[in-house]
């Protein structure tokens, strides 16, 4: 009975230092857009939000406190399944994220070098963080 046991610690070892590793959530301090990807934002913006919107809405301790803690999926989420008002969802994924990254810089988080991606998996991943001071 004690060797059935040990064989069996030994193997749950065995499996558990195989098992991939949990990836650490990644912070919207972490650069998790492009300038490129921004820019993009703001056009779209442009042209079909600020008809309605002000970037002021967008911008700030207010803007910040309703997603500071949350992963950005859920801000995506909320304007992917409500605007534009006239055509909820009339967006192409990628407008969605290119106006979010937009948020971000101009709220002065860090522009990286990968664009923020598109996936849900992905977007729950990054946690909508406070401004890291510099």
């Amino acid at each position: 009975m004690k060797k059935i046991l040990f064989a069996m610690m030994v193997w749950a070892i065995a499996v558990a230092s195989t098992a991939p590793f949990a990836q650490s959530p990644k912070s919207v301090n972490d650069g998790v857009y492009t300038a490129a990807q921004a820019d993009r934002g703001a056009e779209v913006f442009k042209t079909t939000c600020s008809a309605c919107h002000e970037t002021a809405k967008f911008t700030g301790a207010e803007f910040l406190s309703g997603w500071t803690g949350k992963p950005i999926h859920e801000l995506y989420d909320t304007i992917h399944t409500t605007m534009p008002e006239d055509n909820p969802g009339g967006l192409k994924p990628q407008q969605y994220i290119d106006v979010i990254a937009y948020f971000l810089k101009l709220n002065g988080y860090p522009v990286g070098t990968t664009e923020l991606p598109t996936t849900d998996d992905a977007l729950k991943a990054i946690k909508f963080d406070k401004k890291a001071s510099k």
